[in-house]
């Protein structure tokens, strides 16, 4: 029994060590979030609760090179607007607003930086294509804009990429993430770009085995699709660095601390 408690509690240790961050602020496409997913409102109250370790936003630019945060592909599919940030200038952009009830409007990532607090991070999951004309966003330009943006809280900011021609080139000033679905990709991008800090992966696609050879190479592993309070137990066994929550209260009391 004394074996049985000292070994519980070692592993409830683990878990207290497990970063915490809200998807996309306060959850992706959950229907029972307050505020629509990538608004200044979900990003607000998702570093606002009680020992957040911080925030993913997904983030376009636009045609004035401008960072923006919006997830999904064409502006219409959650919208009042239509075709792709890549393709609309600022002005354009600053008059959208989400079709919910509240109709939060698009925000720029620069207005959202400032909100973080000292111990927090935000990783910004960087969309590198145009679906509109099927092709990259201009990478020179990106760079530009995230070196004008965002660049003197770089200490504070995580890059998820998952192109990885842009890897090399984004390590010079920031701290970078690869994401993919193929965990085996995912495998040899380490060993090819060891300045990279880790991966960021499905949690359904990795198991704890995997997790453990990755932090032997002194690596992060981020987890996401993280939906249930089912799904938070489950990626907190696997003991990743971290994971993006859909379902961020709970992942925090689930984590051990109550709000």
């Amino acid at each position: 029994m004394l074996v049985f408690l000292l070994f519980a509690c070692q592993k409830s240790e683990e878990v207290k060590k497990i970063l915490v961050f809200g998807h996309a602020g306060m959850g992706l496409s959950m229907s029972q979030s307050i505020y629509h997913d990538n608004s200044k409102e979900a990003v607000s109250l998702a570093l606002n609760l009680p020992t957040s370790n911080g925030v993913e936003v997904d983030v376009r630019m636009s045609k004035d090179g401008t960072l923006w945060l919006y997830h999904d592909e064409l502006l219409e599919a959650e919208t009042n607007g239509t075709g792709c940030v890549a393709d609309l200038h600022d002005d354009q952009l600053k008059e959208l607003a989400y079709n919910t009830y509240k109709k939060e409007r698009l925000v720029k990532l620069s207005d959202v930086v400032p909100l973080l607090q000292e111990h927090q991070v935000l990783f910004l999951d960087i969309k590198h294509m145009n679906s509109c004309q099927n092709k990259f966003i201009d990478f020179d330009l990106l760079l530009e804009a995230l070196n004008e943006q965002v660049l003197s809280y770089s200490s504070q900011i995580i890059l998820i990429c998952s192109n990885e021609y842009w890897l090399n080139a984004l390590t010079d000033e920031y701290h970078v993430v690869y994401s993919t679905d193929e965990l085996s990709e995912g495998k040899k991008v380490l060993l090819n770009h060891p300045l990279i800090n880790g991966l960021v992966v499905r949690n359904a696609s990795i198991s704890k085995s995997d997790i453990d050879w990755i932090k032997e190479q002194n690596r992060s592993i981020y987890l996401y699709d993280i939906r249930s309070v089912k799904g938070i137990r489950q990626a907190f066994r696997k003991n990743p660095t971290g994971i993006l929550s859909d379902d961020l209260r709970n992942a925090l009391v689930e984590r051990g601390y109550a709000l």
